[in-house]
């Protein structure tokens, strides 16, 4: 392939880019969470084409949280396939390693954004290093410069989504803005757990069912046994039981204090919607003793004392 036929391919894959990052940004991601699962909607994968594009195939094309690079690289790779032969041991076993990374990510870590994001240096790294060799002169600078204009577009299609997912969910855009000080930023754990702690009655040997909060384990060793109730599964060292599948509340609330020894829940309050069981239980089958303005909550379970 000559040079003309790289440098259009390189050319039509930014401009593809382009055309992807308006349409995704504007017509792919939704902006409420009507009808969709809120733990789907908040991962960008609430529905079965986001699944795919933000989910098994997030390295490439989740735009929401990712740059513009993934798309840009899907030729390369393919092309890099197509001239596998030409490769040299290192560029192959490189590839490979790629390859192998985006079906482990995608299968198993494509709910988060997060696992893609660890692939992103290796994708600009290579991208950068094929516009350095395969074209010349001053293509080479105007491909970079566009490369970087093409990120800012999509950062700021990215920034303008979010305003309209705000502007669609007044109550949303709230709790965004009341949250946190730049200072608390790097420390938005609860403000003093252990006087809540003391003040609600919890015992130094009373175990707490944590609501997703590994906060729990750096800020005190008591006892706690770990729950996310958007998956309503407990991780014990034994086994990742569900807590309220295939249970009513009040075998709910017999597993609680005669399994697991648990009469307290520490919790968040924007985790109330993640499951809409857990929240009605907290309402009806517990009395909150502790909360700070950072929307930390302590729970106690009614009538299970003395028991």
């Amino acid at each position: 392939m000559d040079a003309r036929w790289i440098s259009r391919i390189a050319w039509g894959a930014l401009a593809v880019a382009a055309i992807y990052a308006w349409v995704y940004h504007r017509h792919l991601m939704p902006v409420t969470s009507e009808g969709i699962d809120i733990a789907l909607f908040s991962r960008g994968i609430g529905s079965p084409v986001l699944l795919w594009l933000n989910g098994y195939l997030g390295i490439f094309f989740n735009l929401q949280f990712l740059g513009p690079v993934g798309v840009i690289a899907v030729p390369l790779i393919v092309g890099s396939l197509w001239k596998w032969r030409a490769l040299s041991r290192w560029q192959r076993g490189l590839l490979l390693f790629m390859l192998m990374a985006t079906v482990i990510i995608g299968l198993f870590g494509g709910f988060n954004y997060r696992y893609a994001l660890t692939l992103q240096p290796l994708l600009a790294v290579a991208v950068m290093a094929a516009v350095w060799k395969l074209m010349q002169g001053r293509e080479r600078g105007w491909y970079l410069a566009a490369l970087v204009a093409m990120s800012m577009l999509n950062a700021a299609l990215a920034l303008e989504h979010r305003q309209r997912t705000w502007r669609a969910d007044p109550e949303y855009a709230q709790k965004k803005a009341m949250k946190k000080a730049f200072p608390d930023r790097f420390d938005d754990g609860p403000r003093d757990l252990q006087g809540m702690l003391a003040r609600a009655g919890v015992g130094e040997r009373d175990t707490v069912l944590v609501n997703n909060l590994p906060i729990w384990y750096y800020r005190t060793e008591r006892p706690g046994a770990y729950y996310w109730c958007g998956s309503d599964q407990l991780f014990l060292a034994e086994d990742r039981p569900f807590l309220f599948r295939q249970r009513d509340d009040a075998q709910v609330t017999r597993y609680l204090v005669d399994t697991l020894g648990c009469r307290f829940i520490f919790s968040l309050d924007e985790y109330a919607p993640y499951n809409e069981r857990f929240h009605a239980y907290l309402e009806e089958h517990c009395e909150l003793v502790g909360s700070d303005d950072r929307g930390y909550t302590l729970h106690r379970l009614k009538d299970t004392f003395g028991r």
